[in-house]
């Protein structure tokens, strides 16, 4: 018998296979797996390039059952149409669909029964489980359907902010002059204009993230409120969770995955802890202890047992990195 777990995002899908006992035996990569990115046919494509090379570093042909995390996987309408593409790859006897944000929720958790997770990547959402196994999570959809964060966002933000201090609406950054060497720019109009005009890729604007917590260590007012407005919003994600399943009188564990929760130093957890105990005094944070694709693998064994198994868990634990030469520090 043998089990996988997918994690597939708008840039990349994971894959690993593990026996029943839970010795990982294979990893697989792939491209976009968002059927929302290039289409329903690209993204299986991709998702079953990283299943074969999973399937062939294991020397196998088909695993009992599979949990797909998938991005996408949003409407119940997503759920089925996912679903049967997932089985017409037939790579596995029992399909389980689930969203992405569940892998990492698991990642954090591990044999925890009940958590939040909130996501911060180049988007956002929050997702949680109940102490009855019961599900909530966000839209994740947007800015029009209540969401702020991720790169996204706040790159919108630090020009919104860096602009108005440059015609005099808002107050002076050292944000102004970090943002316009990096787009190699002598001044702002030149760079008005090549925002006006498309001449810069949306997804070199996403890379302006890490300029923001540069210039908050250095003290920065306008780069510290982005900050503390990247926390907020992280607090509020947890707590709407935390209402829906009747967890904020708990000692919950809030997990943060996602590049923007990467950021160095403490800076941005400090705040994120002082807002979540405004809310839950017991509150938890944690960082993911794996990537996702591992949460995604140990939600398998969970279905297939019907239960938590501490002993396979273990052995996850134990041959993830050694057996499959993965780098540690690449993966946390």
């Amino acid at each position: 018998m043998y089990l996988l777990g997918i994690d597939a995002g708008a840039s990349k899908t994971h894959c690993l296979v593990a026996d029943e006992k839970g010795k990982i035996l294979g990893f697989g990569t792939g491209g976009t797996g968002n059927y929302e990115v290039f289409g329903l046919e690209h993204a299986m494509k991709e998702i079953d390039k990283a299943i074969s090379e999973a399937l062939n570093m294991a020397g196998i042909e088909k695993a009992s059952l599979g949990c797909f995390c998938l991005a996408g996987a949003d409407f119940p309408e997503d759920f089925e149409m996912l679903e049967d593409a997932v089985s017409k790859l037939e790579r596995v006897d029992r399909v389980i669909i689930k969203n992405d944000t569940m892998a990492a929720l698991k990642a954090g958790i591990i044999e925890e029964p009940y958590g939040i997770a909130v996501i911060m990547g180049t988007g956002t959402n929050a997702v949680g489980i109940g102490k009855s196994g019961e599900e909530a999570r966000l839209f994740g959809e947007g800015y029009i359907f209540g969401d702020w964060g991720g790169s996204g966002d706040i790159s919108r933000e630090i020009l919104h902010r860096v602009f108005r201090a440059y015609d005099g609406r808002g107050e002076d950054t050292i944000l102004s002059k970090k943002v316009l060497e990096f787009f190699q720019e002598s001044d702002f109009v030149s760079l008005a204009k090549k925002l006006y005009y498309g001449k810069i890729d949306r997804s070199k604007m996403l890379l302006l993230t890490p300029i923001l917590f540069e210039c908050a260590y250095q003290g920065d007012k306008v780069s510290v409120e982005i900050v503390k407005m990247i926390a907020r919003e992280t607090a509020l994600s947890a707590y709407a969770i935390m209402k829906s399943l009747s967890l904020v009188k708990e000692k919950v564990k809030v997990v943060l995955g996602g590049s923007i929760f990467k950021a160095k130093g403490p800076l941005l957890t400090d705040f994120i802890r002082a807002e979540l105990h405004s809310f839950n005094p017991i509150a938890e944070i944690v960082l993911p202890k794996y990537e996702p694709v591992v949460g995604a693998l140990l939600l398998s064994f969970d279905y297939y047992f019907g239960q938590v198994v501490k002993e396979i868990y273990d052995n996850v634990e134990s041959t993830v990195f050694e057996n499959l030469k993965i780098n540690r520090e690449e993966w946390l």
